[in-house]
């Protein structure tokens, strides 16, 4: 073989090989804009307990010395009060309307969970995604009568005041009817390729202000913290505005089945 056509040949096989890498790197780049981007942060308000001997110590100051008032298991979601945190222990207030200090290494502030992005909302309706997963909640005008609501005298109260809706536990207003407020009325979940339908009989004892309280003019609902990892999806919803009936709504979905529906009081 002569030199000119040595020199075709290698000619050819570079012009191929290089083809070759440039029709990959496009490959590639277009492949890259079809992976979803994943959203990982931690929460400043709110976190799971997590310790290796399955629960914790909540105890009544900040210190390993001081009382311990109460015991939470693992997995039991807690808020934080930040003003009150000191010497590595946070200030938490949890289910029952309990409240303590514990050791912040002992709670998971959804570290390593995806956090979702509110997509709409509107003055009954509020929408999130993370990928095709989506949450869809519903409120309407409060629908109630005043026979189904019992009184009683909460812990540290002297006075009657309303406390429970259908013989439940209500929440949304500072022991009075909510008249003139909205209710939940339902909630639709696809997560993993599971539809989970949450009814009104479920949430009908949550109630919140009709007029937007949190921060640019949202509606409550429209400020949940949602988490996700695996086959764990936690809606954490902090309602009433920072005001008196100021309360969290919990919900806990694993393996595409409601497994908690919990709620406590956040006002000290």
């Amino acid at each position: 073989m002569s030199n000119g056509a040595g020199e075709n040949w290698l000619f050819l096989y570079l012009n191929l090989k290089n083809n070759q890498y440039f029709k990959m790197k496009r490959i590639l780049l277009v492949a890259s804009l079809f992976i979803p981007l994943l959203s990982f942060a931690q929460s400043n308000n709110f976190g799971l307990i997590q310790d290796k001997d399955g629960y914790v110590n909540v105890r009544d100051q900040a210190s390993t010395k001081s009382k311990v008032v109460d015991k939470l298991n693992n997995g039991e979601v807690v808020s934080f009060v930040g003003d009150y945190a000191e010497n590595q222990f946070s200030y938490v207030l949890y289910l029952k309307d309990g409240s303590g200090y514990i050791h912040d290494s002992r709670i998971n502030k959804f570290k390593d969970f995806q956090k979702w992005k509110l997509q709409s909302s509107d003055m009954k309706s509020a929408g999130y995604s993370l990928g095709q997963n989506k949450v869809h909640v519903m409120t309407r005008k409060a629908q109630f009568n005043p026979s189904d609501f019992k009184q009683s005298v909460p812990k540290g109260q002297t006075e009657l005041v309303y406390t429970h809706y259908k013989n439940k536990p209500f929440y949304g207003t500072d022991g009075v009817l909510p008249t003139g407020r909205l209710q939940f009325s339902s909630m639709d979940i696809l997560y993993q390729g599971k539809n989970i339908h949450i009814p009104s009989q479920d949430l009908e004892n949550y109630f919140i202000s009709e007029t937007p309280l949190s921060k640019g003019g949202l509606q409550d609902f429209a400020n949940a913290e949602i988490y996700s990892k695996g086959q764990d999806l936690y809606v954490i919803n902090p309602l009433a505005g920072g005001g008196a009936a100021q309360y969290v709504l919990m919900i806990h979905i694993q393996n595409g089945k409601v497994v908690k529906i919990q709620a406590w009081n956040e006002s000290i």
